[in-house]
C-alpha cells in the first residue's frame, strides 16, 4: 500500500495519460503500453487500483516524449503541460 502522496502521483499520471489521449496526442492508453513494451495487464491494474506502486520511469517517459510536467507530475502545482515540449511522439 502506498502512503496518499505516492497514490496523488498515481492519479496525476493517468490523468495526464488521459489528457493526451483528449488532445490527441496519443492514440490512447494502448499506445503508452505499446511503445514502452508494458503488460497490458499490469498497466490497467495500476489505474483500478491506485495504492499499487509502478516504475518511476513511467513519469520519466511523460516528461521527456510528452511534455508532461515534473513538477505538476510529483507535486500537482502548476500546470500539467510544461512550457517546453522537448519530443513529438508518433
Amino acid at each position: 500500500m502506498l502512503n496518499p502522496e505516492s497514490e496523488a502521483i498515481n492519479k496525476r499520471f493517468f490523468q495526464a495519460i488521459d489528457e493526451l489521449v483528449k488532445r490527441r496526442q496519443m492514440r490512447g492508453k494502448n499506445t503508452f503500453v505499446s511503445r514502452y513494451g508494458l503488460n497490458k495487464g499490469n498497466f490497467y491494474q495500476l489505474r483500478v487500483n491506485p495504492d499499487r506502486s509502478f516504475e518511476l520511469a513511467y513519469l520519466t517517459w511523460l516528461v521527456k516524449d510528452y511534455g508532461v510536467s515534473s513538477q505538476w507530475l510529483l507535486t500537482g502545482e502548476g500546470e500539467m503541460f510544461s512550457k517546453r515540449y522537448i519530443s513529438n511522439p508518433t
